[in-house]
């Protein structure tokens, strides 16, 4: 069985997350890369070789979930970081296990930067239960031609995000990033610069 390589197989998955974040809204997979990672940790393999690229002794991260205390302590000693509150830290991992309203709570609590160092700001890794190109959401905005449409599911009637995240980001250059991956290891990128709304009135434009 092939094992995981630190280098080779992180900077195919940062390749693919690249992809995601210059073009909003598109689906990469990284589930070869995820099933290479054998662990035995409550949480998503796509959410740990996230952490595994993101996470050294420079920054710090927090974990949202009711396994937060087990999760933390692994990825801390995986990858030297540091273990925050939700306000300080600059990676914040949303576990799917989180209650219907968590999300909100945690994109009202993080931080966004400031004027002199927008950069400052938190990004979120939201694990979901599933991500498809269903017209669920439509998307706008740099490195988007016109509209792009994706499904992201989470607790049933949790859409309410949306607005969180619209709040937070009302001040650019100050906001968050969000990253979404779900349980087949699908992984979506929402940059603070993408505008995103329900997807209701609007139709997919299919070429013919």
């Amino acid at each position: 069985m092939e094992e995981f390589d630190h280098v080779h197989h992180l900077q195919k998955a940062y390749r693919k997350l690249v992809d995601c974040i210059s073009y909003p809204g598109t689906i990469n997979s990284l589930k070869g890369i995820s099933d290479i990672l054998n662990l035995s940790i409550p949480c998503n393999n796509s959410a740990m070789v996230l952490a595994l690229m993101l996470l050294d002794t420079e920054v710090s991260f927090h974990i949202t979930g009711s396994s937060f205390e087990k999760v933390s302590k692994y990825i801390s000693q995986l990858t030297y970081s540091r273990i925050v509150s939700v306000e300080k830290a600059d990676y914040i991992f949303v576990l799917q296990e989180l209650d219907k309203f968590q999300l909100d709570e945690t994109i009202k609590q993080c931080k966004t930067g400031d004027l002199i160092n927008p950069h400052a700001s938190a990004t979120l890794i939201v694990e979901t239960r599933g991500i498809t190109s269903e017209n669920m959401y439509v998307f706008r905005g740099p490195g988007i031609s016109e509209e792009r449409f994706a499904a992201i599911y989470l607790d049933e009637d949790n859409t309410s995000w949306i607005e969180s995240r619209k709040q937070k980001n009302c001040e650019y250059p100050l906001g968050i990033d969000i990253f979404f991956m779900d349980q087949e290891h699908n992984l979506l990128a929402l940059p603070r610069t993408t505008m995103v709304d329900h997807a209701q009135g609007h139709f997919k434009k299919t070429l013919f």
